[in-house]
């Protein structure tokens, strides 16, 4: 449940506000195991904002939609970005070929 948030928030605008006890905990799971950054919010009493992902989350995230990545691999910081770029590229070609006559 926690890394589904995780994925839910990496896909939303942050700051994002969580209310539910659920989500919460989740929350409260994903600060403590280092993948985002949290603090509490008021009111509503027991709410909490999440304000960032952090490296480790970005990392974890990384692992999630990529298999073949390792942790254990040197990995630059702008990787992370080549591998979005190169599915965005990706996507866009196989769009192009699908919207081909369309228009």
């Amino acid at each position: 449940m926690s890394i589904e948030l995780l994925r839910q928030i990496a896909a939303a605008p942050l700051p994002a506000s969580f209310a539910t006890p659920k989500d919460v905990d989740a929350v409260r799971i994903l600060r403590q195991a280092g993948l985002v950054i949290a603090v509490p919010e008021e009111p509503p009493a027991g709410a909490v904002k999440v304000v960032a992902i952090t490296e480790k989350g970005n990392e974890e995230l990384l692992r999630l939609h990529y298999p073949q990545y390792r942790a254990s691999d040197p990995v630059p910081k702008s990787s992370w970005l080549q591998l979005a770029a190169q599915r965005a590229r990706s996507v866009l070609r196989e769009a192009g070929r699908a919207g081909k006559g369309r228009f």
